[in-house]
């Protein structure tokens, strides 16, 4: 009887112990970060829904749901993939009929989760309150058997007023934010890119000319943080997978990539998964840092070639 009790006292253990671990999920009637595809389901009335997607929403959304276009409605207008200012957030939000007050949440509508913490980051930067993620996107609700449409949502205009300024705490500028660490070792920098982009091994000329990573980053694949239906690993598991890496709690932490996207994946994990406290996306990403000369990267190979001078193109034209 002492060795049943004994059993059934660790069982309730382990039970425990998996509900902590997912504490993100479904609790009670805080907005939680992540929410399961039946939540939603059961949500459908109190919420408002946005595809993100370039292309799958018209093959088939979520009834109720609006969408968001990839790139054209997620990076502000003549920049290279920033956050959307001031009056760019208000057009778009106000498209799709959402205000702050709402409860917003987001699901992958192309199977590429990380498009998904872009725009989550992105409302999070602009104040928007109260904004979740359903985990496994549209993949997951229609293995499940849910119903899909692809009729076009038509949202009411809400003419929001987004409260200004920006939270600030969260992005990072290459100045001063980059340069410090760089100076101080104050702020711990995550490259949130596959190992191979970090080990300068693989590498895009449309984006970057330099090969590498920044000079002392740390490389965490954010990627890595998904299982095979690209639903969220525990928290444990998160856990463990960046503290092997040397990221922990008490530091102050920046994630980049390439373009600002796998860093908000990286940074949602961390702040809102893990919860992290100082942890800021680096906007610019090897989009900017890369393109300058004078960082330190390792190795920093240049590869391709130079853009060709005002000289040189006259004298092309003069041919």
């Amino acid at each position: 009887m002492k060795q049943l009790i004994k059993v059934s006292g660790l069982a309730l253990v382990i039970l425990a112990t998996i509900l902590i671990m997912n504490s993100t999920l479904y609790a009670g009637d805080a907005v939680q970060p992540i929410v399961s595809t039946k939540w939603v389901a059961d949500n459908l009335s109190s919420i408002k829904i946005i595809d993100v997607s370039k292309k799958g929403y018209a093959k088939g959304h979520i009834p109720g749901a609006v969408q968001i276009k990839w790139g054209s409605e997620v990076f502000a207008p003549e920049t290279d993939h920033m956050v959307l200012g001031l009056a760019e957030i208000e057009r778009v939000m106000s498209k799709m009929g959402v205000t702050q007050n709402d409860h917003i949440v987001l699901y992958d509508g192309d199977g590429k989760p990380h498009h998904v913490m872009r725009v989550y980051w992105t409302l999070k930067y602009w104040h928007f309150p109260k904004v979740s993620v359903m985990d496994g996107g549209i993949a997951i609700w229609q293995k499940e058997g849910r119903s899909v449409t692809t009729e076009v949502t038509k949202a009411s205009r809400s003419n929001v007023e987004v409260k200004y300024p920006p939270n600030t705490k969260i992005r990072a500028m290459y100045s001063p934010d980059i340069t410090h660490s760089l100076a101080t070792g104050k702020s711990l920098i995550v490259d949130s890119r596959p190992a191979d982009f970090y080990k300068g091994e693989v590498y895009s000329l449309n984006k970057w000319v330099r090969s590498g990573h920044i000079t002392g980053a740390v490389n965490v694949s954010t990627l890595d943080s998904l299982n095979e239906d690209k639903t969220f690993k525990s928290v444990a598991e998160l856990k463990a997978m960046y503290e092997k890496a040397g990221v922990t709690v008490e530091k102050n932490i920046i994630t980049y990539c390439d373009t600002g996207v796998l860093a908000t994946h990286g940074w949602f994990v961390l702040s809102e998964l893990l919860g992290y406290e100082n942890v800021k996306v680096y906007d610019g990403s090897m989009r900017e840092y890369g393109n300058m000369f004078d960082t330190p990267m390792e190795p920093g190979v240049v590869g391709g070639q130079f853009p060709k001078t005002p000289i040189q193109e006259l004298e092309e034209k003069v041919k």
